[in-house]
């Protein structure tokens, strides 16, 4: 018969045995599952450990996810939850890890922690627990246990190096009693776990298990109580009375180091060799697996510092390739530097300790002993430039020392000169890899000493060349003579460059023959002065002059030029810059010196007319404003010298002066000034491009390298570093350590406070103020914000010196000014003493103010400005004794002036940079003064300018702490500078 078909499935009827089939299966596949890992691409791992709190053992449970990758190596454990295991259903979960949840559910264990476990659920679980080939003790970095059960166990009380007694299992010192029933145990040396068959209750065997930690005197208590109970059970109970000192003495713990070398036949993920540590114990030299008794407590706290080292022991895969029962660990990778400095500090602190380590041949790392001298060779190197060669001696071979410098920072992580203050303060050593595979131990303070001044290394602007050494231009090879005292420094093939530097150190030591038609008597530190200019022409450099006003730049500057007139060498003319008011002053003091000097000035709308004269002359003047404008006629000629006199008229590089300076041709560049530094190191910077171009680099680098670091850092090895950059081509000489016949000068601040409608005035722009800049500040940012701050600020100080110089409704009908009525009634006093004055103020419309009063007290004056044009009379007037009073703008009249006739010098109003009130000060105490020199400075009290005064002090550390060797004081410019200014 044909069979029949039907298109709706028909069930089959149950029979009575089914039921039992359904739990048969279950039990099947939860068998196969005990067996036979899924192909999950998770699964979960249990970490079992009993931890004492309190001395109390506590049975601990802690479940993680593990990743398995695709190269069959386990991925970063996540911390799995257990509750809620029991129903879990993601891919990870097999039946049987639902069977763990469902005992761990009814077992009491609260967070994982089994402090009221039941023992019997317990015993279960661990049954359970290991059958899934998925359990560690105390880590997933520690052994997967193994099941072994033990039979004729019996328990005994143990001293512990910590002078309590804990029950183990006798004649198992490495073994860990778990107080569940059936008793069981761990023993993590030999990675096995499993039920221990003693002859005691399997209750009682539980209840001993979980004992406490006792002292002698908790160990005496129990033994009372429970004597009758250890006696039925046929066990001793903790010991009453017990020596201490006959403990036996504690063990020496011994690493061994070596290499994880796995066999050929690895898989995937576990070929890779690496360095290990192999720890064990030796009593009285005997090892461990050989002592009939252990000190546990002794060896789990080495093994516990060897954990806090960083150390872990061996994970599968590579465990499974460790023979015997041995405690192998690593470092974890990348572990390089790690193990260099477990080498170089660690390892020696254990020694000390009393541990014993013992290095095998296959270790990878070795560090060896260098020489204690650095060495250092300056040779010449392609296109005019050196090379610096930096090497260190190891068994008898020199080795070059830059690339393996490069190569270690840069594993430390230090990749900028910015890191170079943290290096210095470091207390360990870098790690150099040499050539054949071994480490160098290097000095951290003494690698940053040295890159410090080797700065270009960062940056990319110093890229080695390809036998390791570094490429050093000319004029910063300089700078290396700072190396000296941290290296051992060369100059056999760079002798040229050592004489500049020796002629530049020995210049009081150098004589100079002076032209008998140079009329002057120069004294001894401006003998030096020209020697150092001598010497910088003989080889071909620029350099900054940037002694004190009133020490004689000038006529130092015209001793050089009559020396090289009179030695043939002025085969061109000499061009010299200055501000237009001191123009009059070179003629003067040319005429006055080196009258045989031949001189053309290149002033005035009819100038274009004396540009023919250039080539029979031996020097040509000309002004800042005018550089510029001239430029065509003047870069296009080559200069014997070019001087820029008042050189900080080109501190900021972007002005039309400055660019047109620097593109002058001239065998020679000369620049002159007395403040070095106005506001930032920038004015250096500007002067330096100028003056020896290349000395400080691109401005940007400049300021990363240098600017940066000191200014808002204090970082001292930078700030030394750019000293030693620019001191052969600076020479600065102060007049308190050179001019000792100068006259005495007292500076007074003269306070004055401000009262009735001034202070409400002042008072309310401040609020006002104050509060619009903290708004464009928080709105802008402060760099965007300055036009902003300036005005404000200049409102201020204004108020402070009158209020009718304020442009604003409400100062309109202020008439007072505390500190007007305070200047007239001084200088009063002064005139009528007969004294001889220089009043200074930034505002000229100040000035205006103060004329009228002078005139209603008949007081006589001459007055110089901006504006002025013929400054050789109000100065030749005062320095007649015409008249008593000579009013002067600050900046027009800080430079360029001869005024020894003052004996008194009053700054009405304190301007930013101490450096330009000191100029004009000078105009008066410089060489020829010979009265005691009075400077009154008034300021108006609990006001801006107060704050000023705090601001003056903190940018002469600017300069002071840059030109000044002697200083260690750091340099700090705070971000909040402008803030103060406002309180």
């Amino acid at each position: 018969m044909r069979a029949l078909t039907s298109r709706f499935e028909v069930k089959p009827r149950r029979d009575a045995a089914d039921g039992a089939v359904d739990s048969w299966v279950e039990a099947v596949a939860t068998s196969h599952a005990r067996v036979t890992p899924k192909a999950a691409r998770e699964h979960l791992r249990y970490v079992i450990d009993v931890q004492e709190r309190y001395y109390v053992p506590s049975f601990l449970l802690e479940i993680f996810v593990v990743p398995v990758l695709k190269s069959g190596i386990h991925g970063v454990a996540r911390a799995y939850s257990l509750h809620g295991l029991a129903s879990a259903n993601g891919k990870q979960i097999s039946p049987i890890d639902r069977t763990i949840g469902r005992l761990i559910n009814a077992s009491g264990l609260v967070g994982g922690l089994g402090s009221n476990v039941s023992p019997v659920i317990l015993g279960t679980l661990l049954e359970v627990l290991i059958s899934t080939g998925r359990l560690h003790w105390r880590s997933l970095d520690g052994p997967t246990l193994q099941r072994e059960a033990i039979e004729g166990v019996e328990l005994a009380w143990r001293l512990d190096d910590d002078e309590r007694q804990r029950l183990h299992l006798d004649g198992r010192p490495s073994t860990v009693p778990i107080g569940a029933i059936p008793l069981w145990y761990v023993d993590p040396e030999h990675g096995v776990a499993g039920p221990a068959q003693t002859d005691i209750d399997p209750a009682i065997a539980a209840s001993l298990a979980i004992a406490p930690a006792l002292t002698a005197e908790q160990a005496k208590r129990s033994q009372i109580a429970l004597r009758h109970i250890f006696v039925a059970v046929g066990i001793d109970g903790p010991a009453a009375d017990i020596d201490v000192e006959a403990l036996e003495g504690a063990p020496t713990p011994l690493l061994r180091l070596g290499a994880y070398v796995p066999p050929p036949d690895a898989p995937t993920g576990a070929g890779d060799s690496f360095a290990t540590v192999e720890l064990e114990f030796l009593y009285e030299d005997v090892p461990t697996a050989s002592a009939s008794s252990r000190r546990t407590a002794f060896e789990n706290g080495a093994s516990t510092r060897l954990h806090d080292l960083g150390f872990s022991a061996l994970t599968w895969p590579h465990s499974q390739f460790v023979g015997g029962n041995r405690t192998v660990m690593r470092l974890p990778a990348p572990d390089e530097y790690r193990w260099l400095r477990f080498l170089g500090s660690t390892a020696t602190q254990l020694r000390a300790d009393g541990w014993r380590i013992e290095i095998d041949e296959t270790f990878p790392f070795t560090i060896v002993e260098p020489d204690e001298e650095w060495h250092a060779e300056l040779t010449p190197g392609e296109q005019s430039w050196f090379e610096l060669d930096l090497g260190i001696d190891v068994a008898g071979g020199r080795i070059a020392l830059l690339p393996i410098l490069v190569e270690a920072l840069a594993a430390n992580g230090i990749g900028s000169a910015d890191d170079l203050g943290a290096l210095a303060a470091r207390s360990e050593p870098i790690y150099g890899k040499l050539p054949n595979g071994s480490y160098v131990a290097l000095s951290s303070e003494r690698i940053a000493r040295v890159l410090a001044t080797l700065v270009d290394l960062f940056d990319g602007a110093g890229s080695l060349t390809e036998r390791g050494r570094l490429p050093i231009a000319p004029v910063q090879a300089a700078a290396l003579t700072h190396l000296e005292g941290a290296v051992d420094l060369l100059w056999a093939k760079a002798q040229s460059l050592r004489d500049l530097l020796s002629a530049l150190e020995s210049v009081g030591k150098r004589a100079i023959a002076l032209p008998a038609n140079f009329h002057a008597e120069l004294r001894p530190y401006q003998r030096d002065g020209v020697a150092w200019l001598q010497a910088l022409r003989e080889y071909g450099f620029g350099g900054l002059l940037a002694d004190d006003m009133g020490l004689g730049k000038t006529v130092q500057l015209l001793a050089h030029l009559a020396i090289e007139k009179a030695e043939g060498r002025l085969r061109a003319p000499v061009l010299i810059v200055a501000p237009t008011s001191v123009v009059p002053n070179w003629r003067s003091e040319i005429a006055r010196f080196t009258p045989e000097l031949r001189v053309v000035t290149l002033t005035g709308p009819d100038r274009a007319e004396r540009f023919p004269q250039i080539d029979g002359v031996d020097i040509a003047l000309t002004t800042y404003a005018l550089l510029p404008r001239d430029a065509e006629h003047l870069v296009e000629r080559r200069w014997s010298i070019v001087v820029l006199d008042e050189a900080q008229a080109i501190k900021n590089p972007r002005v039309k002066a400055a660019v047109a300076a620097t593109r002058l041709n001239a065998d020679q560049r000369i620049a002159m000034t007395g403040t070095p530094i106005e506001n930032h190191l920038e004015d250096l910077w500007s002067m330096y491009t100028f003056a020896v171009p290349g000395l400080l680099g691109e401005r940007a680098r400049f300021a990363r390298l240098f600017r940066t670091p000191i200014e808002k850092r204090g970082d001292l090895l930078r700030r030394n570093a750019l000293a030693a950059r620019i001191r052969p081509f600076f020479l600065r000489r102060t007049k308190d350590r050179v001019a000792s016949e100068l006259p005495e000068k007292t500076e007074i601040v003269q306070r004055v406070e401000l009262a009735g409608a001034q202070r409400d005035l002042y008072e309310t722009i401040r609020l006002a103020m104050h509060k619009r800049v903290r708004d464009e500040v928080s709105r802008r940012g402060l760099a965007r914000s300055r036009i902003v701050v300036l005005d404000a600020l200049l409102k201020l100080r204004q108020v402070c010196c009158d209020p009718r110089l304020v442009k604003l409704p409400a100062a309109a009908g202020v008439r007072e000014s505390q500190k007007l009525a305070a200047l007239l009634e001084m200088l009063e006093s002064l005139v009528e003493d007969g004294r001889r004055v220089l009043l200074f103020s930034q505002f000229t419309s100040m000035l205006d103010l103060i004329k009228p009063e002078l005139t209603a007290r008949k007081l006589d004056f001459v007055e110089l400005r901006g504006d002025t044009r013929d400054r050789e009379t109000p100065v030749r007037r005062f320095q007649g004794g015409e008249v008593p009073l000579f009013l002067i703008s600050l900046k027009a009249g800080g430079t360029g002036l001869n005024l020894t006739a003052a004996d008194t010098v009053i700054h009405y109003d304190p301007w930013w940079n101490p450096a330009v009130e000191r100029q004009a000060t000078d105009r008066a105490h410089r060489i020829g003064q010979e009265q005691h020199v009075f400077v009154y400075k008034f300021i108006a009290e609990d006001t801006v300018e107060e704050r000023i005064l705090d601001l003056q002090q903190r940018k002469a550390t600017l300069a002071s702490s840059l030109f000044d060797e002697t200083t260690t004081a750091p340099l700090r410019l705070e971000l909040d500078d402008i803030e103060r200014l406002f309180l």
